[in-house]
């Protein structure tokens, strides 16, 4: 079973698709070891595809989403930064309509608080991320487990606009923006062949907007082991449990199992995704609800070793 994680991970840079937590489905996960390399490695990811009934950090957007997202990854060191861009493009927004009133009443009502929030709206989103690579002993007298522990911060603009209502005139416009702070960190646990993870936490706040919202969110997701199926297709199931704020009540509401089937064309090198996401999360006033995301996309990238920079010829360590 090792062996045949380590020949499907090993296939463009370990690429996985996301681990079910706070970064958005078609997120690759390039997971390299870089004490593996003797100087720099730069990569670069063209990710694009389409997600149904897409889920936006815990808020489902009740539509599907066209996406295009670029990754770049600097290695060195037991050391990474990625610089990643993405363009979502999404179902048509409801208009935003306000009585002038005082204090003035907007249509459709923003979700209360004790509601989930709604998702942000289709657009450009910057993330960079800085991480580092820490071994630690593994079991049996095999090669060091390298986990990773990474820093997130992600910006996205919203401009929005709100009309007097049934007619076309505006009588308010703001330049907002959502942004998100976030750190992970692997976790290892010595039984049997291992129990990988990762533990998670991120701050997401909207400000400036008509319906200005923040969250913290505390997961952990468990990366449970792959199987290399026929004709070159591997396949992992994962699992994300933990809380999400602001939306009523105390305690456990998100529970999220996911199932990925990767596939890597040998002569393109084209990767393609299919992951199915469902998740659960529960509010004040909702209660428990089951939103089915269904993300359908194909990677292709490409790998720079810099002057001096070469693989190492022992095996690589095991990682989760």
């Amino acid at each position: 079973m090792m062996r045949h994680l380590a020949i499907a991970s090993l296939v463009s840079l370990l690429a996985t698709g996301a681990a079910a937590q706070q970064r958005p489905i078609f997120d690759i996960d390039d997971f390299v070891d870089p004490g593996q390399h003797t100087g720099a490695v730069f990569a670069s990811r063209l990710v694009a595809g389409s997600v149904w009934n897409d889920i936006d950090d815990y808020r489902a957007r009740h539509h599907g989403t066209d996406f295009l997202h670029l990754a770049n990854s600097i290695y060195w060191s037991k050391f990474q930064f990625d610089y990643k861009r993405s363009e979502i493009r999404s179902g048509p927004q409801p208009p935003v309509q306000m009585c002038p009133c005082n204090p003035p009443i907007f249509f459709p009502t923003p979700p209360s608080a004790e509601s989930t929030p709604a998702a942000s709206p289709g657009g450009g989103r910057d993330t960079v991320q800085f991480a580092a690579y820490i071994p630690v002993p593994g079991r049996g007298g095999g090669g060091p487990i390298m986990l990773r522990f990474r820093l997130t911060a992600a910006r996205q603009r919203i401009d929005s606009e709100a009309t007097i209502p049934n007619t076309p005139v505006v009588t308010s416009g703001r330049s907002g923006h959502e942004q998100s702070f976030g750190f992970d960190g692997d976790t290892y646990l010595p039984f049997g062949d291992g129990i990988f993870g990762t533990l998670h936490f991120a701050r997401t706040v909207r400000s400036n907007t008509f319906a200005d919202r923040a969250q913290n969110e505390l997961t952990y997701t468990n990366r449970f082991p792959g199987l290399l199926l026929r004709y070159r297709v591997f396949v992992r199931p994962l699992l994300t449990v933990g809380a999400v704020t602001n939306r009523g009540g105390t305690g456990l509401n998100v529970v999220n199992p996911a199932f990925e089937a990767f596939y890597r064309h040998p002569k393109t090198r084209v990767n393609v995704h299919l992951v199915y996401s469902p998740q659960s999360t529960r509010s004040g006033t909702g209660g428990w609800e089951t939103h089915h995301q269904i993300a359908f996309f194909a990677d292709w990238g490409y790998v720079w070793l810099f002057k001096g920079a070469s693989s190492s010829s022992t095996p690589p360590p095991r990682s989760p």
